[in-house]
């Protein structure tokens, strides 16, 4: 049972994992299609203030830029919190000057700036509404293999206690020497549970296998799409580390700052 559980566990983690990869992905071409749109206003921006250097006059010029300038601050603010959602999925943090650094980091290698309190930063409901519900539409959603424990209420334990009650009489019977020395159960019943049970087992290992086949095919997905970035990243994380100064904790190369005790690095 032991060896079952930790295949389920197994199974249940590599699920998580590739769900995060697809949700990443999703997450980065949302922000690839922002940045497009944001590069059609920075155009239109260039336009209009050409027209008003032409005709001399940048009034209106003015107030157009002004609107392209509000709308790329909205598009910018949603691009800030879908990276924070790919930083979370990573279990990183997201700087305010844009580094990406480890969860557990106080302070940004980059910029200095202390990590310790920040909250968590929450999509806004008008963007992420729509995108959440295609996401569940696609079903990506959090698909599990295998059922979760019930918890059972009250009703479904005093039901166990009756069913329990009622197996001890079975028992008693089975255990009664009816007279003549018959046997109250017939060959052709017990002939009947056993094919019945063979039934079941033989449902159970198709959907043990067809469960099995969906993990490897969920397996091979995540790891054509992360297996290589995340050993290479790995492998070069350990090659550019240095020691800070002050609490000789690991540091990316190359960090003006420790991210655990906030000293500067020299």
């Amino acid at each position: 049972m032991k060896i079952l559980q930790r295949l389920k566990d197994g199974a249940n983690r590599a699920t998580e994992k590739a769900q995060g990869a697809v949700e990443i992905s999703k997450l980065n071409s949302q922000i690839a299609d922002i940045e497009k749109d944001m590069e059609l206003h920075f155009i239109e921006m260039g336009r209009v203030f050409y027209e008003g250097y032409s005709e001399e006059d940048m009034t209106l010029a003015e107030k157009e830029m002004l609107k392209h300038c509000k709308a790329c601050d909205e598009l910018q603010e949603e691009i800030e919190q879908l990276r924070a959602r790919v930083a979370e999925l990573k279990n990183e943090k997201l700087c305010k000057c844009g580094r990406t650094v480890a969860l557990d980091a106080n302070f940004c290698p980059a910029c200095g700036r202390s990590l310790k309190g920040e909250a968590p930063v929450e999509a806004r409901g008008e963007s992420r509404k729509p995108q959440t519900a295609s996401f569940e539409d696609e079903d990506y959603g959090e698909t599990k293999i295998y059922r979760e424990p019930i918890v059972k209420e009250e009703d479904d334990v005093e039901f166990e206690l009756a069913f329990d009650r009622e197996e001890v009489g079975a028992a008693s019977e089975r255990l009664y020497d009816f007279p003549g020395g018959k046997d109250w159960r017939e060959p052709e019943d017990e002939e009947i549970f056993a094919d019945e049970r063979e039934r079941r087992q033989a449902e159970e290992l198709e959907r043990e296998r067809e469960r099995q086949m969906e993990l490897d095919q969920r397996i091979r997905f995540w790891k054509e799409n992360n297996d290589g970035s995340a050993e290479a990243g790995a492998g070069q994380s350990q090659r550019d580390t240095v020691k800070c100064q002050i609490c000789r904790a690991d540091l990316p190369k190359g960090s003006k700052w420790c991210p655990r005790c906030g000293a500067e690095q020299i």
